[in-house]
């Protein structure tokens, strides 16, 4: 009986250790670069798309309208007036298309006013020419990359298969049907546009670059790998295939790997500032600190417009850690970043550290100031209720004190479990064991967990031996 009491605090200590009332982010997955591939200038300005989408204003029969003789000098014309000016080319067929001439005067005329920017003036002429001439395969197909412009990702995806269906072989109308699918997240669909894409143009690399994304979209990790082995090395110069596989690294654990692929992007100073965070989160995890902490530092100094949210997670990294100068000073480095340019919630956050620092340090004052200034702002912030109720309870013996904190973050949902779990080992401490049986059994009905139920039994097991 006599030793039961000293067996209380060995299990506290080994319960504290396992268990620690505040969300560490030790076992976060780091966030993922942004990577989403995108059709971009390249793309549209492309010698390749512009062939394909002009043309030659030529018509093919069975698929395309006839025209006649009179319509056949009026192309000609006009073609060559867009050669010098494309709005008087427009003028001269706007006058001449009518309801009852050819599909192809329709089909030219929104391909102008395509390659003049009007896209939806264009769209609509498209569908004019397809009114008259439904089988009018380039009509379906310029229609489709149209609509993929402006987003309409459904109607352009339609319009793209029904000129396959017609018998465009084309691999640049298989990369936008992909890009389409992509963005409907009709991944499969997308794979297999895309793969279609690169038999036709092995070397294109918005097929291979929209075939990683489903891949990386379908969780195919390690295929996705395997492919980007490839191309990096064929084309290593692109930072977009290191990164999407430095995301492909992180979801499958391998940190190691994923440091080795952003510190080559950090060699190509295509490192941006979500890179040297993402880089300084995987240090972390492969607890290489003083490397985290550089790669961190370095990602504050950079010029970008992420909020100070981002950064006041890496603080809370290195103060879970341990690593109090070091995350004190980055606490410093954030407030002098950002200046006024915190908000409440953010300027509660930063106190709240500031205030888990000194309890730590042992500068109970200093740490009671910035809870009471939190407090003030927001009474019912439960992490400051829980750490003044410790606050109270460790450094000021004031149980009395500590339980009224402890109590009010137990009022608060995403404080409550732990709140409970801390008066609990006050209670235990002070030998209150039926009591702190309670509060356990409470905490485990709001939030079960494994560690809190072993520490649980124990305080049973040593109530029965006092006879309780």
């Amino acid at each position: 009986m006599k030793g039961t009491r000293s067996i209380l605090p060995a299990l506290l200590i080994l319960f504290a250790t396992k268990h620690a009332p505040i969300a560490s982010a030790q076992d976060e997955r780091p966030d993922l670069l942004p990577i989403s591939h995108a059709l971009g200038r390249d793309f549209w300005s492309s010698p390749r798309f512009l062939r394909s989408f002009v043309g030659d204003y030529g018509f093919r029969p069975k698929i395309e309208p006839r025209i006649d003789r009179k319509e056949l000098d009026l192309l000609s014309k006009v073609v060559s007036q867009a050669q010098n000016d494309h709005l008087a080319a427009i003028a001269i067929l706007e006058e001449e298309v009518k309801k009852e001439s050819s599909a192809a005067l329709d089909y030219t005329l929104a391909t102008l006013r395509f390659q003049n920017g009007q896209l939806t003036s264009a769209a609509k002429g498209y569908r004019s020419a397809l009114a008259k001439f439904p089988s009018f395969l380039r009509a379906h197909k310029n229609l489709g990359l149209v609509l993929l412009q402006q987003d309409q990702f459904k109607d352009a995806s339609e319009a793209l298969l029904k000129a396959i269906s017609l018998g465009e072989n084309e691999s640049l109308c298989f990369v936008a049907l992909g890009y389409c699918y992509l963005n409907l997240e009709k991944y499969a669909s997308g794979e297999n546009a895309y793969r279609a894409a690169i038999l036709r143009d092995p070397n294109g690399q918005d097929a291979h670059n929209g075939l990683v994304n489903c891949l990386l979209e379908t969780d195919r990790h390690a295929e996705a790998i395997a492919m980007l082995d490839e191309l990096i090395e064929e084309h290593p110069e692109q930072s977009f295939y290191w990164r999407a596989q430095t995301n492909a690294f992180v979801e499958l654990e391998k940190y190691r790997q994923a440091a080795i692929n952003l510190e080559t992007l950090r060699r190509m100073e295509e490192l941006d500032l979500r890179g040297h965070l993402l880089l300084g989160d995987l240090y972390h995890n492969l607890d290489l600190h003083q490397l985290a902490l550089s790669a961190y530092r370095d990602a504050l100094a950079l010029r970008n417009d992420l909020d100070a949210g981002r950064f006041i997670r890496v603080a809370r990294i290195l103060v879970e850690r341990g690593s109090y100068a070091e995350g004190f000073d980055y606490l410093d480095r954030i407030e002098a970043k950002f200046k006024q340019g915190l908000d409440e919630k953010e300027h509660l956050a930063l106190l709240a550290l500031r205030a888990r620092v000194a309890l730590a340090r042992g500068h109970a004052e200093e740490a009671d100031a910035y809870l009471s200034e939190i407090l003030r702002k927001n009474p019912n912030d439960g992490r400051a209720l829980l750490l003044r109720g410790r606050y109270f309870w460790k450094k000021k013996q004031d149980v009395v004190e500590a339980a009224f904190y402890f109590e009010r973050a137990a009022k608060v949902d995403e404080t409550a479990a732990d709140a409970l779990v801390e008066h609990a080992q006050m209670l235990a401490d002070e030998a209150k064991y039926a009591e702190a049986v309670k509060l356990l059994q409470k905490a485990q009905f709001i939030e079960p967990r494994e560690n809190v139920d072993r520490y649980l039994e124990s305080v049973r097991n040593v109530l029965r031996v006092k006879g309780g």
